[in-house]
Order: C-alpha cells, then structure tokens, then sequence
C-alpha cells in the first residue's frame, strides 16, 4: 500500500507546496529536468545542477526532504506575493493556495466572474460558482436556488410510479425526507 505524501509526488520532485514569509503557501512543480535546473539557478543554488543528489529526477526523488528543505528555506524568505512576481520572472511553476477570503479577492477570479451573490431564503446572499464557461453572447446564468430538503421527493418518487400513501408511509418511518419535514 502506498504511504500518504502530502502534496509531494512520489514519482517528480520538486512538486510541493511551501510556507511564504507572510504565512501564506505556495505550490511548486519544477519536475522536469529543465524546469528543476531552472529553479535551482533562479534561487541562487547552481551548486544544485551537478550535485549527485538532485542531478536527475530519480535522484531528486531519493533525496527529496533535503531538497524540499532547500527549496522552502528559499520560498521563506518572501511574501506569497513576492514568489509569484520572482518565479513568475524565472519562468518557474508556481501559484498560489488560497484560502476562501484570498479566492474570493483574487484579481482573476474578480475579472472573470467566477463568483456571483444569490439570494437563500434562509441564509440570505451567498456567493456561488457561476455558471461555467463564460460566454458573452449566451451567458449562462443561476435561475433558482438549489431545492430544500425533501423538496421534490413527492414528485421524484411519483414519478417513478410510488403512490401518495406509500411516499408518506416512507416519510412517516424515517425512509425519506419530505419537504414538510
């Protein structure tokens, strides 16, 4: 059975995510050869390219904590938003892992309209995953909120031939739920 590695992959290395200054955290993948050796001169380590230990993949992979040790003391030492900028100039795989508030906040998911508020009648605006994708001339769009509890297992259960009486009789011993209930 294959032990649990957290966000790391068993088979790439460097593929995880690592702790910024600001306590916030970063996702990297730099597996294939050209991207680790990037990663390693982009964060001042060409020291990294030769060296036996993470010369290749399966040698990144067998020597994996010393390297995620390395790779997080450097991604420590900035602010989430410092990396993104820094590896986004180094052309090395990075991104955010967000939190709801900083999702919520993100200039992408603002821009795009991935989040739209809808009105529930008893926990008043929610913000929902718009419809997907986003097109401009038929955009989609949320009709109704989803049903309540046991709202349509009248009709459901009709529908598939159960009579009335039986569809309380379930209700009445706990089998389903109504919507009275």
């Amino acid at each position: 059975m294959k032990q649990r590695t957290g966000n790391r992959s068993t088979s790439t290395a460097p593929r995880n995510i690592y702790r910024t200054s600001d306590g916030k955290w970063l996702a990297l993948s730099a597996a294939t050869q050209d991207t680790a050796e990037r990663l390693f001169r982009a964060i001042g380590r060409d020291d990294m390219v030769p060296d036996p230990r993470f010369r290749s993949n399966s040698d990144r992979v067998r020597n994996v904590e010393e390297l995620d040790r390395i790779i997080g003391e450097a991604i420590a030492a900035r602010s989430l938003k410092e990396n993104l900028e820094f590896f986004g100039n180094k052309e090395v795989a990075v991104g955010p892992v967000y939190d709801i508030v900083d999702f919520i906040a993100d200039p992408h998911v603002v821009e795009r309209q991935i989040l739209v508020e809808v009105q529930d009648d008893e926990a008043g605006s929610l913000p929902l995953h718009a419809v997907v994708p986003l097109l401009r001339r038929h955009a989609g769009s949320i009709r109704w909120p989803a049903p309540k509890l046991g709202e349509h297992t009248h009709e459901v259960l009709e529908s598939i031939g159960i009579e009335a009486s039986q569809i309380e009789e379930l209700e009445r011993r706990g089998v389903v739920r109504g919507a009275s209930i």
